[in-house]
């Protein structure tokens, strides 16, 4: 295991530089032979924009300078070969950020390595299913319109849940004081649970229901109840089991990091009853 301030910053370097290569080759290929998945590649390259600043992020908490040397991007000719460039830099990432969370002995840096890791297999999945020319086929809303309903109703409560933590978070971000630190800040996390909320309200409003933000969260740990619709999901719709897998890898992370103290769900109701009853 390395303890090496130093090491540690070369290491991350490595990875920053690889962020750094992967987005200007997504964004080429998005713009030119792949342009027919040109959205969902550009939303890819914003992930990986995302994990550039937490990497760069990380390094300077370790008093080290980021390397922001621009990578050389080769042009590819076709649709097939940029593809197939993507698929093996993904590959590429996720062995070298496996690699690198076993070597580095900061448990922060470990977490946040993982769950990079988490959206590098989902862009692997999405690379291939874009050169198998089968990515954007709605698995729909066919079926028995009880089981729909009963899809709708679980996917509802997982909204209003992911709206609250998006509030949650910006509240933290708002009253805590902004410090240097490893990985993701508050912003950042509400970011992801927009994220988490726009999947999930996606999802439900092909089911043909409007979300609505306003229902207040099931008493269920978030966790809990993502496990059970993925349970769920298997037996009944398991084209959204890939999905529930990334954002529940997200949520792994958040509640691996979440510092004593930290506002939750909970304890920003109370402090905003508390506002409420003050007022009144």
């Amino acid at each position: 295991m390395i303890f090496d301030r130093r090491e540690q910053v070369r290491l991350l370097n490595q990875d920053i530089m690889g962020e750094h290569d992967a987005i200007l080759h997504y964004l080429t290929h998005a713009w030119t032979v792949a342009y027919h998945f040109g959205p969902q590649i550009d939303q890819i390259a914003k992930d990986e924009m995302r994990h550039l600043k937490w990497l760069a992020h990380s390094v300077v908490a370790l008093q080290g300078v980021p390397d922001l040397t621009t990578p050389q991007v080769i042009p590819v000719a076709d649709i097939r070969g940029a593809l197939e460039a993507d698929i093996h830099a993904e590959q590429v990432a996720i062995a070298q950020y496996h690699a690198h969370s076993e070597q580095i002995a900061d448990n922060r840096i470990q977490a946040l390595l993982q769950r990079i890791i988490v959206d590098e297999e989902c862009h692997l999945r999405l690379f291939r299913e874009f050169l198998d020319q089968q990515h954007g086929q709605p698995w729909g809303a066919e079926g028995d319109p009880e089981a729909v309903a009963a899809l709708a109703t679980k996917l509802q409560a997982l909204v209003a849940m992911e709206y609250q933590q998006v509030i949650s978070y910006l509240f933290s971000s708002f009253v805590s004081i902004h410090m240097r630190a490893i990985g993701m800040d508050f912003e950042d996390q509400a970011v992801d649970e927009m994220k988490h909320l726009g999947w999930i309200g996606e999802q439900l409003a092909s089911l043909g229901y409007a979300p609505s933000f306003h229902q207040r969260p099931m008493g269920d740990h978030e966790m809990t109840r993502y496990l059970e619709v993925r349970h769920w999901s298997q037996l009944h719709h398991p084209a959204l089991v890939p999905l529930l897998d990334r954002i529940i890898g997200h949520e792994r992370y958040q509640e691996e990091m979440v510092p004593d103290g930290q506002w939750t769900v909970g304890t920003m109701i109370g402090a905003q009853n508390l506002r409420q009853t003050t007022d009144d």
